[in-house]
């Protein structure tokens, strides 16, 4: 999935590419699924005609402000992913949508065209994106409102986040998941946390100390802003990040680090978590519910 990273990729792209044109036609899909307000041909004819103002982020939310008064929020969710005719896509989802000699690409759920013969796509091949208008400021959107601190944005105080973990009887992988405490953070930027912080995932939240939860919030911020920095462009991470050497799951060889380590995976919260043992030692819970189960 698309995490804070791609989202801001694709924003300042939008950014450097598209403020300032006006939007000259847009082809929607008659999609009630991806399309949660508007769609197909009126949408064409909300959009038509409105200058590109700017470009906004939170968390994996992104909008476009259009004159008039108009916002476009998308989510990628799984699979979307925006495209420029033309111009070859950066990131670490191999996902096959050819935009270099076939346009519109595959997948595509709705398109613009913009003065200067731009052309913008978004393709969503499993149809778990979303896109929807809002009049007003983007930011009293419901869809925007709820969200968390974003770690790019607006990292919390250490006081305030300490505070706010404390409060949480839950795996703090879990927590990190939760889009309206921390926004956009997804699973391997949770994971990645978390190994870099030397904690297991399935510690309870409250039982943190506050060496462990000053560590978490500057690897959270610290990870993002890295990833932002180099455009989300996997290949340029850290050597020493998880990210690398976690992929290779089910490929007939089991994933370690390159000292040697393995990652182990365990399912948090609904999510497979990647982690190395040797260095996340379980809770003490965790440990006496595995024996239990031995046993049995």
């Amino acid at each position: 999935m698309p995490e804070l990273p791609d989202v801001e990729r694709a924003r300042r792209l939008l950014q450097a590419r598209c403020v300032g044109k006006r939007i000259t036609k847009v082809t929607a899909a008659d999609d009630s699924i991806v399309f949660t307000n508007e769609r197909g041909s009126e949408l064409e004819t909300l959009l038509s005609g409105r200058k590109l103002l700017d470009v906004g982020r939170r968390g994996k939310q992104f909008w476009l402000t259009l004159s008039g008064g108009l916002c476009l929020l998308m989510h990628f969710g799984m699979t979307g992913e925006i495209h420029i005719q033309g111009e070859k896509q950066n990131h670490y989802r191999k996902i096959d949508v050819d935009v270099g000699t076939v346009w519109p690409p595959r997948f595509t759920k709705f398109e613009m065209e913009l003065t200067g013969k731009m052309r913008v796509a978004f393709t969503d091949p499993r149809r778990l994106g979303r896109i929807r208008t809002f009049v007003g400021d983007a930011a009293d959107c419901p869809t925007i409102s709820k969200l968390g601190f974003d770690p790019v944005l607006d990292p919390p105080e250490l006081s305030v986040f300490q505070e706010a973990v404390g409060k949480r009887r839950m795996p703090i992988k879990s927590l990190l998941l939760c889009q309206e405490f921390s926004a956009g953070v997804g699973n391997w930027i949770a994971d990645e946390v978390l190994y870099q912080s030397r904690i297991h995932p399935q510690q309870l939240a409250c039982t943190l100390n506050e060496q462990q939860t000053t560590m978490i919030l500057q690897q959270l911020t610290g990870i993002c802003n890295k990833a932002v920095e180099v455009n989300a462009e996997s290949k340029l991470f850290p050597e020493d990040w998880l990210f690398h050497y976690r992929w290779s799951k089910g490929k007939g060889r089991h994933p370690a680090m390159p000292s040697g380590l393995r990652i182990e995976f365990v399912t948090v919260g609904g999510r497979t978590s990647a982690f190395v043992p040797d260095l996340q030692p379980a809770p003490e819970i965790t440990k006496k519910r595995k024996a239990e189960k031995d046993d049995d």
